[in-house]
């Protein structure tokens, strides 16, 4: 009987074909070793930079917060002293503590602290250094757009006022719409342009129902319309 001699036909795997993974890694680090050092120097560097920059900004901020809470205690205090001493204690948080997260509060309060005292033009400088320098803070922002129309009712400034409010009301970004148009109908009331304020209260109820600046708005109009004095005859009827 006769056998038929099988061939060998599987591949024999070359040596460098057995090395370990370990080993592989191993060979890599041995000729990679100065740019694995170079990227490992740069994260611990960027970490060491921002665990120092977390850290001074956590100190400023600390700092700046101290110097704000000095502040905001003169300034309830209520009297013209109190806002003198607020007024310089937040203009030092500005100057030294610019970025600071408290800096955009103490330059919005810069300004309620003079229109407080009375002192207009001060007042209407600080608001538009925070609009100029802090415009990223929408809800502040708004609130510091509000405080310049009213300062222009003060000044009996009318055309400056209504052009603030009605920013507040075109401006997508800005909040206090409902309120904007309320203070609009009411300045046009005082200008004795009672078809504007109408149109004023009538947008106001048409699209901020369920504000309560509508419920006052719907009185006004009521009042404009003659509506009151309707509804007052006819309960004098009544009896």
């Amino acid at each position: 009987m006769t056998y038929r001699k099988r061939k060998i036909t599987h591949i024999v795997k070359k040596p460098d074909e057995f090395i370990s993974t370990m080993e592989k890694i191993t060979l890599f680090v041995e000729n990679n070793i100065k740019v694995i050092l170079a990227v490992t120097a740069g994260v611990i560097a960027i970490g060491l930079a921002i665990l120092a920059f977390n850290f001074y900004s956590g100190r400023v901020n600390k700092k700046a917060s101290a110097l704000e809470y000095q502040a905001m205690r003169h300034y309830y205090e209520n009297s013209a002293d109190g806002y003198k001493k607020a007024v310089d204690l937040l203009e030092e948080v500005v100057k030294l503590y610019p970025n600071s997260k408290t800096a955009k509060v103490a330059q919005y309060n810069i300004g309620n602290a003079y229109f407080k005292m009375n002192d207009l033009d001060k007042a209407e400088g600080a608001y538009k250094k925070f609009i100029d320098g802090y415009s990223s803070d929408k809800f502040l922002l708004t609130l510091a757009t509000q405080k310049l129309s009213y300062l222009y009712i003060a000044k009996k400034d009318y055309n400056k006022a209504i052009e603030n409010l009605n920013k507040i009301i075109s401006n997508t970004s800005f909040d206090g719409k409902d309120q904007a148009y309320f203070e609009l109908g009411k300045l046009y009331e005082t200008l004795n342009k009672k078809d504007d304020a109408v149109i004023k209260y009538e947008a106001l109820v048409r699209n901020y129902s369920f504000s309560p600046w509508a419920a006052e708005g719907a009185a006004r109009l009521k009042t404009l319309k003659g509506e009151d004095k309707k509804e007052d005859k006819k309960e004098d009827k009544k009896k």
